[in-house]
């Protein structure tokens, strides 16, 4: 088994170079909306399988990101988190786009696919070295990789850095050590954190702000982001993350951060789509996270989705970026 994915992945390495000329360049037509997102995430999903914490494979889709951002002009680097939670050290890439001012919006998603702990796990078929995790979580990378083209060119006030974390998945020691290795400053001059994961299987895209963002941050993240679906004649349900009966808040809340999760779920109502899902909908099941199933069960979906997160998020991103003094973010 391990020949077989050290092969596999060797030649995934070999074709890398090649397959990144399709996606050189800045997309620029609004005709052709979500299409590169698609193409990373089929890509990542079919080339990178098993992307769990400290494996070839999400070293490989690291280094996948890496030449993605800095061929569009990002300063970009990879990082790698050994910690006693884990056997190996998980790999992150992180991009940056500095702006005039120090403040700067984050845009956040994991790269690293879950893993069997239990007997039950492995009955249920979570995760493993063939889970292709297209919801969990390819689609959200290939969204990030088409932002990045599509704001590469932007003149910000305000910096711009994309995460992809690695080491995500229980006990989400990847995410709490990249908290860590913030300063007060950083922290501080972090004005949101937009974290993409689990975009694709759900009936209902879904923006939830963190309970403790502020109201005037709602408005212009979740309230903005359903004007410009309305627009265009998207589907978005928004929603406080926690309801006052369900405060438990996310890792970056816990550190003061501003926070809008962007996901998807088949919650009908708000108020149980605010308490949040602890599982996504194909909950991490090999045999249906992979493109194949995906695109029997949920036809289009895919395209969608990507679309959808594109024509949002583009010029969302580029409004925060760029604001005018009245509508500057605050903490």
């Amino acid at each position: 088994m391990l020949s077989l994915l050290k092969n596999k992945l060797a030649l995934a390495a070999l074709c890398l170079g090649f397959l990144l000329t399709p996606f050189a360049g800045h997309a620029e037509s609004d005709s052709d909306l979500g299409k590169v997102a698609e193409q990373h995430t089929r890509y990542i999903a079919t080339y990178f399988p098993g992307r769990m914490s400290g494996t070839p494979a999400e070293f490989l889709t690291a280094e996948y990101l890496l030449q993605q951002f800095s061929q569009l002009g990002y300063r970009a680097h990879i990082r790698h988190e050994p910690g006693a939670a884990r056997p190996l050290s998980a790999t992150s890439v992180v991009a940056e786009r500095p702006g005039q001012l120090p403040q700067e919006i984050v845009v956040i998603t994991h790269i690293d696919t879950p893993q069997s702990y239990t007997a039950q796990q492995r009955l249920n078929n979570v995760g493993g070295l063939n889970f292709q995790g297209v919801d969990n979580n390819a689609a959200s990378l290939g969204v990030m990789s088409e932002l990045a083209k599509r704001l590469a060119d932007h003149h910000n006030e305000y910096s711009l850095r994309f995460v992809a974390l690695g080491g995500t998945q229980p006990p989400l020691q990847g995410m709490s050590d990249y908290l860590k290795s913030l300063s007060i400053d950083q922290r501080k001059n972090m004005l949101l954190v937009v974290d993409m994961t689990n975009i694709v299987a759900g009936k209902h895209l879904a923006f939830l702000s963190g309970n403790t963002t502020a109201a005037a941050v709602r408005k212009q993240t979740t309230d903005q982001a359903k004007a410009i679906a309305q627009q265009h004649a998207i589907q978005l349900l928004t929603a406080q993350l926690a309801s006052s009966r369900s405060r438990t808040l996310t890792a970056y809340e816990q550190v003061g951060l501003p926070y809008l999760r962007v996901t998807s779920s088949d919650a009908g109502k708000l108020t149980t789509l605010a308490t949040g899902e602890t599982q996504s909908v194909l909950r991490d099941n090999a045999a249906k996270d992979n493109l194949a199933y995906i695109n029997r069960h949920y036809p289009h979906r895919l395209t969608q989705r990507s679309y959808q997160l594109v024509t949002i998020l583009t010029p969302l991103l580029r409004g925060l970026l760029t604001p005018t003094h009245a509508s500057a973010i605050k903490h």
